[in-house]
């Protein structure tokens, strides 16, 4: 009896569960199939998964299809072959493909304390794909540089002297983020937020176009670089690691804002820094 395997169109066999996000396409592809046989797709809820493509290359003896993830929910997609009276049934691997489809993540309120850190993290932690370069080996690196950003920013608030952050006035981490003084910002890209720089915007966009691509090969680590944001933003406050409080960041390599600046630690290409005259309660 004739054998085929499904697999993805780079090669990698389809396994017999996998999951999708909503607006997914899964490409697949059937190779060295005899010519006697008709292959069909068939999904057994196509409100969830929607056979969306076929195409047949008689020159190569193969087989592709396209299937798209329409909705939240769970669906089998199968490979029908029709054949001749006279000929041998064709065995596809896996027979059965499992198919849970995910919603979406979408960021939150942007008026919210949680979506402005979200974005402001998504944009100043480097991402998986530079984290071998940035010394981040993990989503929990990533999660540690995002919660001395959080303290930088809640430090700043309850100085007492928001002006020394060019926040003068500021009652919220909205103010602390948005400050600005004749041209100079203090978040760049951020200075008119709930806008935020086109450059900025493009590169958050990219990164949640990966998270939300479960056929993307880095999906499942921009998933926890994500969450690692999201539970970051949404978190109590966690106590701040350094020895006074800390009052700023800068990217790896770049001076210190002042010399009232004092260097205290490098992480995931950028240096944070406590201050001279500046103290969180108790330190």
């Amino acid at each position: 009896m004739p054998n085929a395997i499904l697999r993805y169109v780079h090669n990698k066999p389809v396994p017999a569960s996998i999951t999708l996000v909503e607006g997914n396409v899964l490409r697949v592809k059937l190779e060295a199939i005899d010519k006697r046989y008709t292959l069909v797709a068939v999904s057994d809820y196509p409100n969830v998964l929607e056979v969306t493509g076929s195409t047949h290359n008689s020159r190569a003896d193969s087989w592709a299809f396209a299937v798209t993830a329409r909705s939240a929910g769970s669906a089998k997609l199968m490979m029908k072959s029709e054949r001749g009276a006279r000929d041998s049934a064709l065995t596809i691997t896996p027979a059965l493909v499992s198919v849970t489809v995910k919603k979406a993540v979408s960021l939150p309120d942007p008026g919210s304390d949680a979506g402005l850190l979200v974005r402001l993290f998504l944009v100043e932690v480097p991402a998986p794909q530079e984290w071998a370069f940035t010394g981040i080996s993990s989503s929990e690196d990533a999660r540690e540089a995002m919660r001395m950003m959080r303290r930088v920013i809640a430090n700043r608030l309850d100085s007492g002297s928001t002006k020394e952050f060019m926040a003068a006035g500021a009652r919220d981490i909205r103010g602390i983020v948005t400050a600005s003084d004749r041209g100079s910002v203090q978040f760049e890209g951020f200075e008119h937020y709930p806008q935020i720089d086109k450059e900025k915007q493009k590169m958050i966009e990219a990164r949640m176009a990966i998270l939300n691509d479960a056929t993307n090969g880095w999906q499942e680590k921009y998933a926890a670089f994500y969450e690692a944001a999201l539970s970051t933003a949404t978190e109590p406050l966690r106590p701040d690691p350094s020895p006074t409080g800390l009052f700023a960041w800068r990217t790896k390599g770049s001076r210190s804002p002042s010399p009232e600046f004092v260097e205290f630690k490098t992480l995931g290409g950028n240096t944070f820094f406590t201050h001279k005259r500046y103290r969180i309660p108790g330190r």
